[in-house]
């Protein structure tokens, strides 16, 4: 045996030899010593006379080789193997040429039952040893040589020998055993479809099951840890409801007689479509009604739907290769889950929660450059594991929700069934679908839209324009690539369908648009009146950012308090804010005063989620602030936009309500715990007191839906005794789920010297299972910045260690690397990351790297651009600020004359950026500026009244200023009306606006693309360009009078109505 790393071998086997059967026998007797020997027959055709097989294996040691060939003629040949470690192949050589026909290789292995949960390896339960398999992406090389890509499908005979007392299991059910000495059995199982490599499972152990047939007879058992089985109830029946529900949507029944789910002990997965076996981890198949909250069953029927629609797609049309994996875990398995639960259980409105459970998800990533497309190539091994992420499930699955709205059920529906019917036990590639689509559904055009969204990186930014022409609307939308950092990149273009609905019809498109790829595009929508508004985006089902224009949202934010909207559209509306201000195309007080003024009564679950997420990501950011006092105000912040829906849902449930109100409960007493809410912390403590006095009966009575909201609010703030209590309580418990609060409440001490004892005591496998170290230390590394500190350090110091423990090409690694460091700011801890990969280079977590290096950059601009004016925002806003009772003069107060001490009839005031007072001085026709704390002013602009020349500055009453600093001043004089204005160091003013008539009122809308101004004699409000170009009369113009149509004299109190505070 020789390992020869220096021969050049291309990453993807040769299609010249093809298997189509496979005899796998394992002999697992030796389980406790976590070893095990096979042998395997493959049947092969090859097609090319050649001297060597080449096919995959790694961490075997293969002591017999040999190849007897049938056809043409009958001869066996003895191998010699090499080994190339780094594409996990090895090459089988021959003295002699092998002639294209059919023959048998037959190879003896034996290897380790490895701990690194994916190949084969051990399992514990309860001090009982077990073993299962987990072999996707490219892991089945690990437990027998064969030919591990998707598209060298084949057919499996597979016998096992293990112990009696243990139930063995694979995809098959066992056609016969027989006893093989006097504690062990073979157990030999019926063939298989033809199907993939990495869809091949066996799983001994210790194990009770519970039985049921679905309406088609299929056998479905859930096995579950011995003395659960009734905790795999939930499973078995939405299982039995859901297998048939796709059988007849698909039009093709499940292919096989039998159904097993099992629950494993130590599984590193949510679970794995294995055919006829699928492997999940305890808490995705378990039901504990003491200890599951609504949100976690919700979960569990969920990735029973995925897993089921797998045995469809993935399992009997299968991705030719790699590159087009979204085939299987997007295309329809992670959207046509959603369908299934809604089906089974509409009271979950599953639907809703798709667009912050999934479409966001995918997103936020989607708009960092280093990001990836759904469509990519595989260059290596470890490019398999790369592409297991939020791209390629929920971005795959966001794409077909788009399509699935866009050409309607029923040619979709139809479309899948002929697209089953044509590649049944064959491999397919993305066009396959959209062929079978565009057919159906009659839109030849599909392809080419699609392949904007499947092969290209990222997602577009919208920016909407509107302008009235009598009574149509001209929009203009011009697209570019979304980019977090708030960089541009035109290179990119996408075919989008657009879905409208106005003011008369909120809850249906009433135009459709059609951007063709072009940049900017122009639109005319008839018969719009002046007062109807547009939202883009409809139920937020593209993919894509819409960036309004001022005056369009300010239009659409009374849909959004009286929920006229949807709650998927209100959602998408503060999603798109936020990530706006995120990338710095608006302020981040936008954001906040938009969820003050329009979100404040917000009542829906999926919109709160979204809110949380992201206050949550910016509390993270403000963790790293300087200004003063700025953490605690935020977190005042939070607890008063939550006041309202926290009054209404408190802790306990009301009589009937559903299972939306249960989940929300749980966010919202979690985010008042943590960010400090007295009455929330108060209740939180009484109510643990309660459960550690409490009898396992009583124990088992504290409803599961608000016990991480108990333990995270008192873990917080606990001491010594208090993590004393937690690790007794984690201990005791015997549900994966309970045992997993117990465990992030560990991990969510404030007190440093206890997040050191946490940190120790989660790595330590006699307290904790190896499957639940990475969430562990992911929640110790979010919990704050110290715990942040801690976790990456130990990172740093013990990287060589975690390595070895998951295998360095294993998926896990790329989470330790993203969820960690991703929380810094600053340029230290920047360079100390670049430091790390040099020192610890691995091709799996390039991309991760990136991507953290990308997001700390981000997080730091974030804090240097926008933390003054949060805090000054916040200083002033927030509910629980301290005013002082009795207010102090600032400019003036030493009566009325010229002096630069004195005012005479002050009309407007406006503070600029560095808190400086400027004071438009009426009478003494100028603008004075007061410094902080100052007791003089100074002459900024002004005393030119009465010069008769183009200087003249009189009367200066209303006065602003635009994001660049420029003053902006309405002046009188004759009855002719001006605004002039003062540019940043500029030595004299210009005249921007003249009208015959006192102006008294000036205010910009947000995004200073006009200027609206209180003609005071005129009794109206008229809109202008930002170059001075009138535009309309937005308020008034009826007269003086105090009808609703009407104003008298108020133009001088105008200002932004779009987020008043």
């Amino acid at each position: 045996m020789t390992d020869q790393s220096v021969r050049k071998l291309t990453h993807r086997l040769p299609t010249t030899v093809i298997p189509s059967h496979y005899q796998l026998y394992i002999d697992a007797s030796q389980l406790e010593q976590y070893l095990f020997q096979g042998k395997v027959d493959i049947d092969i055709q090859t097609t090319e006379i050649s001297y060597e097989i080449r096919l995959n294996s790694f961490d075997l040691n293969l002591t017999k080789v040999e190849y007897q060939q049938k056809t043409p003629i009958s001869q066996l040949f003895n191998g010699s193997v090499e080994f190339n470690k780094e594409y996990e192949q090895v090459s089988i050589r021959f003295a002699e040429q092998i002639k294209p026909g059919t023959g048998c290789l037959h190879i003896e292995f034996n290897g380790t039952i490895n701990g690194q949960l994916n190949g084969f390896y051990r399992t514990k339960d309860n001090n009982q040893i077990g073993a299962c398999t987990q072999f996707e992406p490219a892991y089945a090389r690990q437990a027998f040589p064969c030919f591990d890509e998707p598209a060298l499908k084949a057919k499996f005979t597979i016998s096992i020998r293990a112990s009696k007392h243990l139930t063995t299991l694979s995809n098959m059910p066992i056609k016969s055993h027989r006893n093989d000495g006097a504690h062990t059995c073979i157990y030999d199982f019926d063939t298989t479809p033809i199907m993939s490599t990495y869809l091949v499972a066996y799983v001994i152990g210790a194990y009770d099951y519970i039985e049921a047939h679905d309406s088609n007879n299929v056998q479905i058992r859930v096995y579950t840890p011995v003395g659960k089985k009734e905790r795999g109830l939930f499973a078995l029946h939405t299982t039995a409801k859901v297998l048939p529900f796709f059988a007849e949507y698909f039009g093709v029944k499940y292919p096989l007689s039998k159904l097993d789910m099992i629950a494993v002990a130590d599984f590193g997965y949510g679970a794995m479509e294995n055919w006829g076996l699928i492997t999940y981890h305890e808490t995705y198949l378990l039901v504990d009604p003491h200890t599951t909250t609504q949100e976690t069953k919700q979960e569990l029927a969920l990735t029973v739907a995925h897993e089921l629609a797998h045995q469809w797609f993935g399992n009997l049309v299968t991705m030719e290769w790699w590159n087009d994996l979204w085939l299987n875990e997007d295309k329809f398995a992670s959207w046509i889950q959603f369908l299934a639960v809604d089906h089974v259980y509409p009271e979950y409105d599953i639907w809703t929660q798709f667009v912050s459970d999934t479409l966001e998800t995918c997103m936020i990533p989607d708009a960092l450059h280093n990001s990836h497309p759904i469509e990519m190539p595989i260059e290596k091994p470890t490019d398999i594991d790369e592409i297991f992420d939020s791209i390629t499930y929920e971005k795959g699955s966001s794409v077909i929700r788009f399509l699935h709205a866009y050409i309607g059920d029923e040619a979709f529906r139809t479309g899948l069934a002929n697209y089953l019917a044509e590649y049944a036990y064959k491999n397919a590639i993305t066009e396959n679908l959209w062929s079978h689509l565009s057919r159906t559904s009659k839109r030849p055009e599909l392809s080419e839209i699609l392949s904007t969204w499947t092969k290209q990186i990222g997602y577009p930014v919208l920016t909407v324009t509107q302008e009235q022409k009598g009574n149509h609307r001209l929009i203009t939308i011009e697209q570019t690539r979304f980019l977090a950092d708030g960089t541009t990149d035109d290179n990119l273009k996408w075919k989008i369908p657009i879905n409208i609905c106005t003011k008369s019809n909120p809850t249906e498109h009433v135009h459709q648009l059609y951007m063709n790829g072009e940049k900017k595009q122009e639109f005319l929508l008839e018969k719009l009146s002046e007062s109807d508004w547009i939202k883009l985006n409809l139920f937020s089902v593209g993919i894509y950012r819409v960036n309004y224009s001022q005056c369009m949202l300010d239009a659409l934010v009374p849909c959004i308090q009286d929920h006229t909207f949807s709650p998927q559209d209100r959602f998408g509306i503060q999603a798109d804010v936020y990530e706006l201000a995120r990338s710095g195309h608006v302020g981040y007080v936008d954001y906040l005063k938009l969820l003050r003024h329009a979100y404040k009564h917000e009542d829906n679950l999926t919109v709160w989620k979204s809110i949380l997420q992201k206050l949550d990501d910016l509390n993270s950011i403000l963790a790293y602030a300087h200004l003063d006092n700025i953490k605690k105000l935020f977190r005042t912040f939070i607890c008063e936009i939550l006041s309202n829906i926290y009054g209404k849902l408190e802790w306990d449930p009301f009589p009937n309500e559903g299972s939306q109100a249960a989940m929300l409960r749980e966010l919202v007493l979690v985010q008042m715990g943590l960010n400090g809410h007295s009455k929330t912390r108060e209740e939180a403590h009484k109510r643990f007191q309660t459960l550690l006095s409490s009898n396992d009966q009583d124990h088992q009575s504290i409803n599961p839906n608000i016990r991480t909201a108990i333990y995270l609010t008192v873990a917080q703030t606990g001491n010594q005794e208090t993590f004393e209590q937690f690790k007794a309580l984690y201990r005791k418990s015997d549900a994966q789920e309970e045992k997993i609060r117990l465990l992030m409440a560990l991990c969510s001490f404030d007190d440093e010297t206890i997040q050191y004892q946490a940190l120790e005591y989660i790595w330590n496998e006699n307290e904790v299972r190896k499957q639940d170290h990475k969430t562990a230390f992911v929640a110790l590394a979010t919990h704050n910045c110290k715990g942040c500190e801690i976790a990456w350090k130990y990172l740093q110091d013990n990287w060589n260690k975690i390595e070895e423990t998951y295998g360095e090409h294993d998926a896990h690694l790329i989470k330790f690397i993203e969820d960690v460091p991703n929380h810094f700011v600053t340029k230290d801890r920047e360079e100390e990351v670049q430091k790390f990969y040099v020192d610890h280079p691995n091709p799996l977590l390039d991309r991760s790297i990136k991507k953290v290096l990308e997001l700390i950059n981000i997080r730091r601009t974030i804090l240097e651009r926008d933390e003054h004016n949060i805090h000054q925002f916040l200083t002033t806003s927030c509910a629980g600020t301290t005013w002082e009772s009795n207010g102090k003069t600032v400019a003036g107060g030493n009566g009325p004359g010229s002096a630069l001490n004195q005012l005479n009839s002050s009309y407007g005031i406006v503070v600029d950026s560095n808190n400086a007072l400027f004071v438009s001085d009426y009478s003494n026709h100028r603008v004075i500026k007061w410094e902080q704390g100052a007791s003089h002013g100074s002459l900024h602009i002004g005393e030119l009244c009465g010069t008769n020349t183009n200087e003249e500055f009189c009367y200066p009453s209303a006065i602003t200023f635009n994001k660049e600093g420029t003053l902006f001043v309405t002046v009188q004089s004759d009855s002719i009306g001006s605004v002039v204005f003062l540019k940043k160091g500029a030595a004299s003013f210009e005249t921007l606006i003249t009208v015959n008539t006192s102006i008294y009122g000036i205010v910009w809308d947000q995004n200073e693309e006009y200027l609206y101004l209180g003609h005071h004699r005129e009794h109206r409000v008229l809109k202008y360009t930002k170059d001075g170009k009138f535009v309309s009369v937005v308020a008034g113009g009826n007269g003086a009078g105090s009808a609703l149509d009407q104003l008298d004299y108020r133009d001088k109190n105008i200002q932004k109505s779009h987020v008043p505070l």
